[in-house]
């Protein structure tokens, strides 16, 4: 339903619950988010579609950037901590909040600019970032298409949201594709989660196009700013667990050192 509702993919509510609940490893469920976001994209971009909300052009851009970063973000969460990027990603999260939040003009929900090259190659930019998070993060990625597509380049709440929606199906199936020889992507678990993701895409999808443009976009920023303070604290424990401890030498209390040598002249 968060999918279908705000167009992003719903991987920020489900990979704590696998993690949390179901005791996932933290790249598994990731990876394994991914198959029940492209399900439920696919369900939400269709209600979209169907009221006109996807505009295709702007989502033949994005897509291009969107796959290159799914699959630069798949070859990264193999080999790197996240830590530093999960902090990053938060600040500018809290920032594109605010700018929803106290954005001085209002845009129709069905709003679409004009397609410039200035705006083909920022889509194209957009795109990359959402594919690099989709990876990375195993969510759809539209937490970020979404504010900058309306926060930024002009278009409407519903059309960005579509949009993303179409946009997020083939990038987040890419990311599964690219963590399954790793063994990182469940599809069984995956697609039982995304039968689940089609029925509350779909309804989440017409819920919004009933509500309010304005009630949609301040649910979608504050559904930001707790993201960003999950993605905050998360990055903070990967930093601290990561840290070299200060008995690592055996002298962390400024005793240890000391103990040992006494002991080792004991001996001898």
């Amino acid at each position: 339903m968060v999918s279908g509702a705000l167009g992003v993919g719903g991987g920020i509510v489900l990979v704590p619950l696998l993690v949390l609940v179901q005791k996932m490893e933290q790249k598994q469920a990731q990876a394994t988010s991914l198959v029940m976001v492209t399900m439920a994209a696919v369900a939400g971009a269709v209600v979209y579609l169907v009221a006109g909300a996807v505009a295709w052009a702007a989502a033949a851009f994005v897509l291009v950037g969107s796959v290159a970063g799914a699959l630069a973000g798949s070859w990264i969460v193999q080999r790197t901590s996240n830590s530093t990027l999960q902090i990053a990603f938060a600040g500018v999260l809290a920032l594109t909040a605010l700018r929803l939040m106290w954005s001085p003009e209002e845009l129709p929900g069905l709003q679409v600019p004009p397609l410039t090259p200035g705006l083909a190659v920022a889509l194209v930019v957009a795109g990359i970032a959402m594919g690099l998070l989709s990876a990375l993060f195993g969510i759809g990625g539209g937490i970020v298409l979404v504010p900058v597509l309306t926060a930024f380049l002009g278009f409407g709440q519903y059309v960005a949201a579509g949009t993303s929606l179409a946009v997020m199906a083939p990038t987040a199936l890419v990311g599964a594709i690219r963590l399954t020889s790793p063994g990182l992507t469940q599809w069984n678990r995956g697609l039982l989660l995304g039968v689940g993701g089609i029925i509350g895409g779909i309804l989440g999808a017409r819920l919004a196009l009933a509500l309010p443009v304005d009630v949609v976009r301040y649910l979608f920023a504050a559904l930001m700013v707790v993201t960003a303070v999950r993605l905050a604290v998360k990055g903070w424990q990967g930093r601290t667990r990561t840290a070299p401890p200060a008995t690592a030498r055996g002298d962390g209390d400024g005793r240890g050192g000391a103990s040992g040598s006494a002991t080792e002249r004991e001996r001898h």
